[in-house]
């Protein structure tokens, strides 16, 4: 009885043995299981973790570039409340330009690589309906080639020096002026200090040295055929007249003499000039045909050799015989010929028997004519639209009387080839090339090649 009993309790110790065994198993991987949840969950939180500062680190550089740009648009509100009407613009060109093989026609100097910058800045306020005001300030450095090389026209008609008695670049005044339009601007009144040489003889595609050609009789014939003033800026009126917008009729006046703030209506300079604006099966084009007159005193060729018999006096500008006016007539034509391609043309002549007072002595004028002709091609045709390809040809026609007094001579002929890129919306590079045959109107001067580049930025 006693064995079977213990027996029984020997079993039920083995099951109870065998059961806890078991559970202990079982509870032993669950607990595995769970310890492998918890590590997934942790290592899941930490990435949630980092992708929650990622995310609070762009919101606070959000809300920091909000804040930057509320204070922008606050300080640009204040600044444009603080100017009132203003308007304002402003750009810098600069060019770098080398000769080739003008080394025998520059004695002493050789071949040149030179350098020279302009800044514009232009202002402008309304006053509603009674006109607006103008002012534009401009400074500059070097001369670029211009003294380097001899040919009639300069290479570089940008360089603009405005040094002071330090030596340094000053930033003066070059146009201060009023200007008032009536009836829908048909007609127009400017007055004040102007350029007049930007109020005719304009053109589309070769009028602007800063973005175009920059070989002066590219851009226009002041300087050339037309005289400039003694004081490049001066007193100066316009009054214009477009009663429809096919037509358009100036009136110029100027005071251009040396002091030309005194006396300003003695010895001026005129010029009118009218201009039709047709579309030509849908392409547009400009025909401005002008003429002008500088009442300056000249001198008559045929009295240069009567000068020894002068006291010497009047062998300066007020020489009892320098009593003839200088005059002459233009051209200036560009028309579209298509989407890409605008073509362009220039023709002006002045008096042939007259010589100016070049500060010093009388000198003959030794050309009287002046013509060009090219194209612009824009960078649209290959998907450039910003971009531009140049190519004008162009000759100056010397005088009867300038050839006779001199050995050798011929007409000058000019080149030019440049490609603009467009890098951005306000700036551009332009590399150029021009080529200029009897130079100074020379025979037997050599023929110059000039590379150069432009950088134009606006601001």
């Amino acid at each position: 009885m006693l064995k079977k009993i213990l027996g029984m309790i020997m079993v039920i110790i083995l099951g109870v043995y065998f059961t806890l065994s078991l559970a202990g198993m079982a509870f032993g991987d669950d607990a595995l299981d769970l310890k492998r949840e918890v590590e997934k969950v942790k290592k899941e939180n930490k990435g949630l973790q980092q992708r929650l500062n990622a995310l609070e680190e762009s919101l606070h550089r959000y809300e920091s570039a909000q804040a930057g740009a509320k204070q922008e648009i606050n300080a640009s509100k204040e600044l444009e409340e603080a100017l009132g009407h203003i308007r304002i613009s402003a750009d810098l060109t600069g060019i770098i330009q080398g000769t080739i093989n003008n080394d025998d026609n520059n004695p002493g100097e050789g071949e040149s690589a030179d350098g020279a910058f302009t800044f514009d800045l232009n202002l402008a306020t309304d006053f509603e309906k009674y006109g607006s005001f103008y002012v534009h300030l401009e400074g500059g450095d070097g001369e670029g080639l211009n003294d380097d090389v001899s040919s009639f026209s300069v290479p570089n008609y940008d360089a603009y020096a405005t040094k002071n008695h330090n030596n340094q670049t000053d930033l003066t005044i070059s146009e201060a002026f009023y200007e008032l339009g009536l009836k829908d601007d048909t007609f127009v009144f400017d007055v004040g200090k102007m350029d007049i040489s930007v109020l005719f003889d304009e053109n589309e595609v070769s009028g602007d040295e800063t973005t175009q050609f920059l070989n002066n009789i590219f851009v226009k014939s002041m300087g050339l055929t037309v005289p400039e003033p003694d004081n490049f800026y001066c007193p100066a009126f316009m009054l214009s007249f477009s009663p429809v917008d096919l037509f358009e009729f100036r009136l110029i006046g100027a005071s251009v003499e040396d002091d030309n703030w005194e006396d300003i209506f003695d010895h001026g300079f005129m010029a009118c000039q009218v201009s039709f604006k047709p579309v030509i099966k849908g392409r547009r084009g400009n025909y401005r045909v002008y003429a002008w007159l500088d009442n300056r005193n000249h001198l008559n060729n045929r009295y240069l050799n009567y000068l020894d018999l002068v006291p010497e006096d009047y062998k300066k500008y007020d020489c009892p015989l320098a009593r003839d006016e200088q005059r002459g007539w233009g051209v200036s034509i560009d028309q579209e010929l298509s989407d890409n391609i605008t073509a362009f043309a220039r023709y002006s002549q002045t008096d042939d028997d007259l010589s100016s007072w070049n500060g010093t002595e009388w000198e003959m004028i030794p050309f009287d004519r002046l013509w060009t002709a090219g194209f612009e091609l824009k960078g649209s045709a290959w998907h450039r639209s910003g971009d531009a390809i140049g190519m004008g040809y162009g000759r100056i026609l010397l005088t009867d009387d300038f050839e006779r007094a001199n050995t050798d001579p011929d007409d000058e002929e000019y080149a030019e080839l440049y490609y603009r890129y467009t890098l951005c919306e306000r700036l551009a590079l332009t590399l150029d090339y021009q080529w200029i045959a009897n130079a100074g109107g020379s025979a037997l001067a050599d023929d110059i090649s000039i590379l150069g580049t432009r950088a134009q930025i606006d601001f």
